[in-house]
């Protein structure tokens, strides 16, 4: 029967292929992000551990410091081990070429609590991370040990350069082994300093990442409770506390699951998607059911002989199952292939930082979804046809002659048709309004003020190792490098920092100061950024200076220290006319007084909604040695034109001056801008495309109902017309059907967005869940979409001739 019919076959194929392979792709991605388990024995008893600190202004997502982590290493009940590891960049040599690799320091325990055993070789004992060592120890990731040693066993021993400091390979991780990343090469032993000094004097506080197994039976709540506990019965780390978390309250560590912590930024985000997709497979379906109706109105003569020749209502059920099961079949074994197309492309499609991208695949978990929604939409398929024709009269349906509108009589198909139409722009809408919202948050996002101007912006890190730099050394080769790239062609401007906005790198301080608000002279505690920066750094980044004046030629080390502010800082700490207000303490060792010569507009560090933190910028050339170290700085060139054009002048030049020196992340400040904000245009672009392809097949679908009803309706439309209805007359009866559709879908929709758009709440940035831009333009763009697919058939049916109509 199929066979006889390929047209509407391959519709209903293709329309279900669509819809399936959507679904399975997105499903893959979910189920391997989310519910596929950690690659570690018994990974439900591993969470991972965040320190923070009643009051905190900032946040460290999943960090921990050595003030919470010691106390309860040393005494832990509700843990079985505790391990902490600090990702950082290294220059390697050794056999092979000097590179710059991804290298984890790591705790001895944190091997044997992964329940992870090496290849070749051995893991670190807890001697290795007692204290720093002269000659360190190093395991090599699978494809280092390939790399550098050609896969040779005898690797073992021998001696490579981190840094220029010699590690003897002491192991080789197994080619899966990918922690804390893939990108991760080495690990080293992770020594964790106590927080008062060896001189009893001075308080350290060190930041890293740390994880946990739970003994069998604990719940992460009373591992919190426990952690919290020994974090507060530790040495108070006093003004390195207020430094980092903005606050010396007490202690809070609060202990989640490894695998909800790795995706909870994405858990919501992916869960709305598969909705988002559901409906969209939904709609797919909703189409065929209703192409299935349509052609099940023709076939009551078909199904009337097959009665009369003795099959009963199960075989008629039967057989409507069997072909509804297999046009399901047909669209699941082309969606399947669809969906194994889509998986490559998603390294492509998703951002770089998606966690756990290398788990999602096209497995047997992902073939047996598949299969399961194929089934269950091909027996979908079945049931309205098979409900519809065993409501006919056998005699009535016999002396039908096929060409007579008899074969309606006694059915609801045209209600049911328009039911589900309605339904299909009630999605339509739903996504539309969903993916207008995100769109218009990644809109204001793009727009947002960041405090500074970054378009013809070329930014990079500055590394200069100390194993090929000396202190002073460095700010030699720092103003070296300055000078010869300011004259390179199409460098506007150079300048360097130790803080660049979307680096990740800040370098934060805690000092006690004189208050400058009532009551003046009391003492209080001081957190904020710091930040060196030369001379032409605000006119380079295009900040906004808003009060006083940016750093110019006549600060000298020699004259009087000076700063500028950030507004933040200068509305929380300095007096109404801050220009001239002198603070002190702030940078490690000098105790100077600094004059406040300037205030500029807050930067955008981080995120867009993380809040401004207090900064103080201060100016190279009136520091010492002893209070900056630029390694790991950044520069900043603004250009005439391109950007990266300037990229390989810049290497060049470097190469010149110190074959040590390297440069990292030369990015423009565009792309930084861009990357910062790959997830909100990835679930833009992504709702906005299935809110595309449900509204196409909702009005594919509603130009075929009302294609299908014109057709059915033609000797009444003639009647009409021989009894004096004009065009016009035609065209609005058709028109009216449509549109009373449209609008009982799209006020479906509206309502059910309202219900589910607080899902989105956390997604957006400076729009409003109930944007009224986004709740107009959305129904007006269906009801466009509904009158094109409703002109078509209303002008065929104008143009009945009433003689031909009212002998069909």
């Amino acid at each position: 029967m199929l066979s006889r019919q390929r047209r509407f076959a391959s519709l209903a194929i293709l329309t279900m292929a669509l819809g399936i392979g959507v679904m399975t792709t997105l499903f893959s991605v979910t189920y391997g992000v989310l519910l596929k388990p950690l690659p570690w024995p018994e990974p439900d008893r591993l969470v991972r551990l965040a320190e923070t600190h009643q009051g905190a202004t900032r946040d460290f997502p999943w960090r921990m410091t050595n003030a919470a982590y010691l106390p309860w290493r040393d005494q832990p009940s509700t843990i079985e081990s505790l391990g902490a590891w600090s990702r950082r960049q290294a220059t390697v040599s050794g056999p092979g070429d000097t590179e710059r690799i991804s290298v984890s320091a790591t705790s001895a325990s944190l091997f044997p609590l992964l329940r992870a055993n090496v290849l070749i070789g051995a893991t670190f004992t807890s001697e290795d991370d007692a204290a720093p060592l002269q000659l360190g120890k190093v395991i090599l990731s699978y494809g280092m040990w390939q790399q550098r040693f050609g896969g040779n066993p005898s690797a073992l021993g021998q001696s490579i350069k981190l840094d220029g400091k010699p590690h003897v390979v002491v192991g080789v991780m197994p080619r899966e082994f990918a922690f804390p990343d893939k990108e991760t090469r080495a690990w080293t032993p992770f020594y964790i300093p106590p927080v008062i000094t060896s001189d009893g004097k001075g308080r350290s506080m060190t930041m890293f990442e740390a994880m946990a197994r739970l003994r069998p039976g604990v719940s992460p709540s009373q591992a919190a409770t426990e952690a919290t506990a020994r974090a507060r019965s530790g040495p108070d780390p006093g003004m390195v506390a207020i430094a980092v978390f903005g606050s010396n309250g007490p202690a809070e560590v609060s202990v989640v699951p490894a695998l909800q912590a790795i995706t909870g930024d994405i858990r919501t985000p992916l869960i709305a998607m598969l909705v988002a997709v559901s409906l969209l497979l939904l709609t797919a379906v909703a189409n065929v059911a209703s192409l299935q109706l349509a052609r099940a109105s023709t076939r009551h003569r078909e199904i009337a002989i097959r009665t009369a020749i003795g099959a009963g209502s199960r075989r008629i059920t039967q057989q409507l199952l069997v072909e509804s099961v297999l046009l399901g079949l047909g669209g699941g074994a082309v969606g399947l292939v669809f969906s194994a197309a889509l998986h490559r492309w998603i390294p492509a499609i998703l951002p770089s930082d998606f966690p756990r991208l290398d788990d999602v695949t096209l497995n047997w978990a992902v073939a047996g979804f598949a299969t399961t929604v194929t089934l269950l939409t091909g027996m979908l398929l079945g049931v309205l046809p098979a409900f519809h024709l065993r409501r006919f009269r056998l005699v009535e349906a016999l002396m039908d002659s096929g060409t007579s509108s008899t074969s309606s009589k006694g059915t609801n198909a045209p209600g049911i048709r328009l039911t589900i139409m309605a339904g299909q722009i009630a999605i339509a809408c739903t996504l539309l309004i969903g993916a207008g919202l995100l769109m218009r948050s990644f809109l204001a996002m793009t727009g947002a003020d960041r405090g500074y101007d970054g378009s013809n912006l070329l930014t990079s890190r500055v590394y200069m190792p100390d194993f090929a730099f000396t202190p002073q050394r460095r700010l030699e080769v720092l103003d070296t490098l300055l000078g010869r790239a300011k004259v390179l062609p199409g460098v506007n401007r150079i300048a360097f920092t130790t803080g660049l906005p979307m680096s990740g790198s800040e370098t934060l301080s805690g000092f006690t100061m004189k208050s400058l608000r009532p009551p003046v002279g009391a003492e209080i505690q001081v957190s904020a950024l710091r930040s060196v920066v030369t001379e032409d750094y605000f006119d380079a980044i295009g900040m906004r200076v808003a009060e006083g004046r940016a750093f110019n030629s006549g600060d000298m080390a020699t004259s009087g220290k000076v700063v500028i502010v950030s507004r933040s800082f200068a509305r929380q700490y300095l007096s109404e006319k801050p220009i001239g207000d002198r603070i002190s303490n702030f940078a490690r060792g000098d105790n100077q007084l600094y004059e406040v010569v300037g205030i500029v507009d807050d930067v955008v560090k981080r995120g867009l909604t993380d809040p401004a933190q207090p900064e103080i910028y201060s100016l190279n050339r009136q520091m010492t040695s002893s209070t900056f170290n630029p390694d790991g700085g950044s520069l900043v060139l603004r250009t005439a034109g391109n950007p990266s054009s300037i990229i390989e002048p810049l290497r060049s030049v470097a190469r010149e001056l110190d074959s040590s020196m390297s440069f990292g992340s030369l990015l423009t400040m565009e792309e930084r801008i861009s990357t910062s904000l790959a997830r909100p245009r990835l679930y833009a672009m992504l709702l906005g495309t299935f809110a595309v392809s449900a509204l196409v097949v909702a009005g594919v679908g509603l130009f075929g109902v009302l294609s299908y009803s014109v057709a059915q309706r033609t000797r009444e439309i003639a009647v009409r017309t021989a009894l004096g209805a004009t065009p016009s007359d035609v065209v609005r009866l058709v028109l009216r059907q449509g549109l009373f559709v449209t609008l009982v879908g799209i006020g479906i929709g509206v309502v059910v967005s309202f219900a589910l758009i607080r899902y989105l709440t956390t997604l957006l940035y400076g729009v409003s869940p109930l944007d009224w831009p986004t709740f107009t333009v959305a129904p007006l763009t269906i009801i466009i979409v509904s009158v094109t697919a409703c002109l078509l058939p209303a002008l065929r049916a104008s143009r009945i001739d009433p003689l031909v109509g009212m002998r069909t």
